[in-house]
C-alpha cells in the first residue's frame, strides 16, 4: 500500500475520534476545524519516533481560511542526522504573494490551513551528528512564518558576517529576482523599464542597476511606495497617475519586467518595449489578461518569458542564494532601506488586514520573532504534551478587537 493510501486510512480511523474528543473539550468548535492540527500534531510525533528523537514547539503563523489569520504554538521533531534546528530572528513578508493568498484571489487558493511565508533566517541551535552546520552558524533558508525551522543541509544558506539576518532574511526574495534577471539576458548599457515598485520590483531595479543596465526606468501607477533609495538608484522613476500611460511607448526599452502581478501589466510592458525586446514576467500574476494586443506583440516580434522560483533547480536556488547574499555583503543591494514595517509575530493579523486594503503601501515587511517571550519562541515538550488548539477554543483574535490584544497579553509577552 503506498503512503498516500495508508495515509487517507489513517485519517478516516482519527477523524471520528478527533470528532469526539474535540465535542468533550471544545464543544463550540467544529470538529473538522480541529482535525488538521491533531493531525499535524499526530505527524510531528511519528517523525521524532522514526528515528527517536525530541519534540521543540514554536510558534508559526497559520491562516486557518480567508481573511483569518493567528499566531499559534505548533510542534516540530528535533533534527535529524543531516538536519538542523534554527531558531528563528526574522522572516521575510512577501507583500504581492501573502496578499493575495490573504484575500483568497486567483491562482493563490491554497488548502486550508495555510501557512504562509517562504523566507527566514535565523541561528543554528541544534545540529545532527551528520550536518555541516554547527551550533550559532547563521542561515537563511526557505520555511514559513515561525520562530523554530527543522530543515535539512541542503535547504540552507550561510549568511556572510557582514550580513545582518535582517537583510538575509529576504533570501528567496532574492532568488525569485535573480531568476528573473536571468531570464532577461541583460546587456551592458541596455534601456531596462520595471513595472511594479513593490518588493520584488524594487529588487529589479536595484540588479539591474548592479548589472549594469542603463538606463534604469521605474514605473508604478501611483507614487505610494515610491522610496528614497528608489530614487536614488533608477534614473527614472514615472507614475502613470502623473506622467501619463503615453509616456510608457517612449521608452523602447530592450528588457521590460512585469512585476505589477496585475493582468494588466503584460499590456503596459507592450507598450514600453521597442521592437525585438523582451518581456520578463517576474512571479505569478493574479488573474487574467483579457486585453493584450497581440497585433502589436507580432508587429513588434517581441519575446515573452516567464520567471517562477518553482521553475528553477535546487542549484539554481543554491546559486542565486548565494550571489544575493555576496550581492549584500558587497552593498550592492540596499536591502535595509526597502524595509517599511517591522511586525510583532502576535500582532500579525492586524498587519495582514491592512496589508489586504487596496491602498496599502507596504514595501518590505519583516516579523521580529526575537520579540517573542522565550517560552512562545522555543521550548522542548514531550510526546504527550496536548496541541495548542486555544485559538480554536477561544477565537482570541476573533473576539477581542485588534487594539486590545497587546494590552491583554501584556504579561506573557516581551515587547
Amino acid at each position: 500500500m503506498r503512503a498516500r493510501e495508508i495515509a487517507r486510512v489513517v485519517v478516516a480511523q482519527v477523524r471520528p475520534l478527533v470528532g469526539w474528543v474535540a465535542r468533550r473539550l471544545m464543544p463550540d468548535v467544529e470538529p473538522a476545524q480541529v482535525l488538521p492540527f491533531a493531525l499535524r500534531w499526530g505527524k510531528a510525533r511519528a517523525r521524532a519516533l522514526m528515528p527517536p528523537r525530541g519534540l521543540v514547539r514554536g510558534t508559526m503563523i497559520v491562516c486557518p481560511r480567508p481573511g483569518r489569520v493567528w499566531a499559534m504554538e505548533l510542534d516540530r521533531p528535533m533534527p535529524a542526522a543531516r538536519e538542523v534546528l534554527v531558531r528563528v530572528a526574522v522572516s521575510a513578508i512577501s507583500p504581492g504573494t501573502e496578499r493575495a493568498f490573504f484575500r483568497h484571489q486567483p491562482n493563490a487558493r491554497p488548502t486550508y490551513p495555510y501557512f504562509p511565508g517562504y523566507s527566514l533566517a535565523g541561528e543554528v541551535v541544534v545540529a545532527g551528528r551528520e550536518s555541516q552546520f554547527r551550533p550559532g552558524d547563521r542561515v537563511a533558508i526557505a520555511a514559513p512564518h515561525a520562530s523554530v525551522a527543522v530543515a535539512p543541509d541542503a535547504q540552507l544558506y550561510r549568511v556572510p558576517p557582514t550580513v545582518s539576518l535582517e537583510e538575509a532574511a529576504f533570501v528567496q526574495l532574492g532568488i525569485i529576482a535573480l531568476q528573473a534577471v536571468q531570464k532577461a539576458h541583460l546587456q551592458r548599457g541596455g534601456t531596462v523599464v520595471v513595472l511594479g515598485q513593490g518588493l520584488i520590483g524594487q529588487l529589479l531595479v536595484q540588479l539591474s542597476v548592479a548589472f549594469g543596465a542603463y538606463p534604469v526606468v521605474s514605473v508604478a501607477r501611483s507614487d505610494k511606495r515610491v522610496l528614497d533609495s528608489l530614487r536614488r538608484t533608477a534614473q527614472q522613476v514615472i507614475v502613470e497617475d502623473r506622467d501619463g500611460r503615453d509616456a510608457l511607448g517612449r521608452l523602447g526599452a530592450e528588457v521590460t519586467f512585469d512585476a505589477t502581478g496585475s493582468p494588466d501589466g503584460l499590456p503596459a510592458a507592450l507598450r514600453s518595449t521597442r521592437e525585438g525586446g523582451r518581456i520578463v514576467l517576474a512571479g505569478s500574476t493574479r488573474g487574467v489578461t483579457q486585453q493584450a494586443d497581440f497585433g502589436l506583440l507580432a508587429d513588434k516580434a517581441v519575446t515573452i518569458v516567464g520567471a517562477h522560483v518553482s521553475s528553477a533547480s535546487r542549484r539554481e536556488r543554491a546559486a542565486h542564494a548565494q550571489m544575493f547574499l555576496d550581492l549584500v555583503r558587497r552593498r550592492r543591494l540596499d536591502v535595509a532601506s526597502l524595509i517599511t514595517e517591522r511586525i510583532h509575530p502576535l500582532e500579525a493579523e492586524r498587519f495582514y488586514r491592512r496589508l489586504s486594503r487596496n491602498d496599502d503601501a507596504t514595501v518590505g515587511a519583516v516579523i521580529c520573532w526575537d520579540r517573542l517571550h522565550r517560552a512562545q519562541l522555543m521550548r522542548h515538550v514531550g510526546y504527550h504534551s496536548l496541541p495548542d488548539l486555544s485559538p480554536l477554543q477561544h477565537t482570541r483574535m476573533a473576539r477581542w478587537p485588534l487594539g486590545r490584544r497587546a494590552h491583554a497579553t501584556q504579561d506573557v509577552i516581551s515587547p
